[in-house]
C-alpha cells in the first residue's frame, strides 16, 4: 500500500474536525438567525459592523488587567495605569469629552482593582489563567470559551471570573442566568470532574460580584439544551434564513441590510400585484 500523501491527511483532519459553538454564537442564533447567518455563515461582518465606546473601553481594560497577572501580579498602581495609557483604545468614542470621562474612570477602575487583588491574595487564592480558551467536546460539536480569569482556591475551588466593565452591581440569579457562565462551568466540569466549580460575575467599576455554581442535575439539563440548541444551529439551512423585523433590529449593525433587503420584497410584492391587476 502506497503512504498517504501530506495533502491527503490535511483533507482527511479537515473532514474530520469539528464545528465550534461558543456562548456568543448560541447568544447571536437566540436572538436572531439572520445575525447569525450574517457573522457566522456570510462572514459580512466587518463591512457592517462599527466601533463602541463600550466595547473599545472594555478592552482596553482586559488587556491591562491580562498584562498585570502576566507579570505575577506584581506591578504598581502607578504601572497598570501607565500601561492603561499605553494601551487605551480610542476607537468608538463619539467625542474628545466622552473619551475622557472613560479614561478618567479606567483609571479608577485599574487602581480599585489593584487594590482589591492585594486583599484577594491574602486569602489564598491563586490566579492560574487569563483571557483564557476552554472547550469540551459535546459530540457534535466542540463547546468554547474565553474565560475573563480563572482562580484557584485553597480548598480547589476553581472559579471563572467574568469582568464587566458597565454595570456596577450584580445578582447571584443573574449569574445563574447567564448563558455565558453557564457555559464556562459546563466546560469547566467536563476538564475538572474532581474539582468545585464556581462561576462569578465581577464589576469592574464598583467592585461588586457575584457567584453561582452549577452542578448536579441543573448542570445535565443545562447540558442537555446546549446540545439541543447546537444540532438546531447546525441543522439550519441557512440559505432559506430571511430577515425578519424583531425586537432587536433597532440596535443592529445589519439594520441597513435587511432594510434592504425588505425594500426589494416590497418591490417585488409591488410588481406582482400591477402584473395581476393589469
Amino acid at each position: 500500500m502506497a503512504p498517504r500523501s501530506a495533502a491527503s491527511y490535511t483533507v482527511r483532519a479537515a473532514a474530520e474536525r469539528k464545528p465550534i459553538l461558543s456562548p456568543t454564537k448560541f447568544k447571536t442564533f437566540l436572538e436572531c438567525a439572520v445575525k447569525y447567518r450574517y457573522i457566522y455563515v456570510d462572514r459580512i461582518g466587518r463591512f457592517y459592523s462599527h466601533a463602541r465606546p463600550g466595547f473599545s473601553f472594555g478592552s482596553t481594560l482586559h488587556q491591562v488587567l491580562q498584562q498585570f497577572h502576566q507579570l505575577g501580579g506584581t506591578s504598581t498602581a502607578e504601572e497598570m495605569t501607565a500601561g492603561l495609557d499605553q494601551k487605551w483604545i480610542s476607537a468608538g468614542y463619539e467625542t474628545p469629552h466622552q473619551e475622557r470621562e472613560h479614561h478618567e474612570a479606567a483609571r479608577d477602575i485599574v487602581e480599585a482593582y489593584h487594590s482589591a487583588y492585594q486583599e484577594r491574595a491574602l486569602r489564598q487564592v491563586e490566579t492560574i489563567a487569563t483571557e483564557k480558551t476552554i472547550s469540551c467536546d459535546m459530540g457534535r460539536f466542540k463547546l468554547t470559551g474565553r474565560a475573563d480569569r480563572i482562580d484557584r482556591w485553597a480548598d480547589g475551588t476553581l472559579e471563572i471570573i467574568d469582568y464587566k466593565s458597565g454595570r456596577l452591581e450584580v445578582l447571584e440569579e443573574e449569574v445563574a442566568g447567564s448563558l455565558a457562565m453557564c457555559c464556562y462551568q459546563l466546560i469547566m466540569h467536563r476538564l475538572y470532574p474532581d474539582a468545585p466549580i464556581r462561576g462569578t460575575i465581577y464589576c469592574l467599576r464598583s467592585g461588586a460580584s457575584a457567584s453561582y455554581s452549577l452542578t448536579g442535575d441543573t448542570l445535565e439539563e443545562f447540558a442537555a439544551d446546549i446540545m439541543t440548541i447546537g444540532d438546531r444551529i447546525l441543522d439550519t439551512g441557512w440559505e432559506a434564513v430571511r430577515p425578519v423585523e424583531i425586537e432587536i433590529c433597532p440596535e443592529c449593525d445589519f439594520l441597513s441590510r435587511c432594510r434592504t433587503y425588505w425594500r426589494q420584497q416590497q418591490r417585488l410584492t409591488s410588481n406582482v400585484d400591477g402584473e395581476f391587476s393589469g
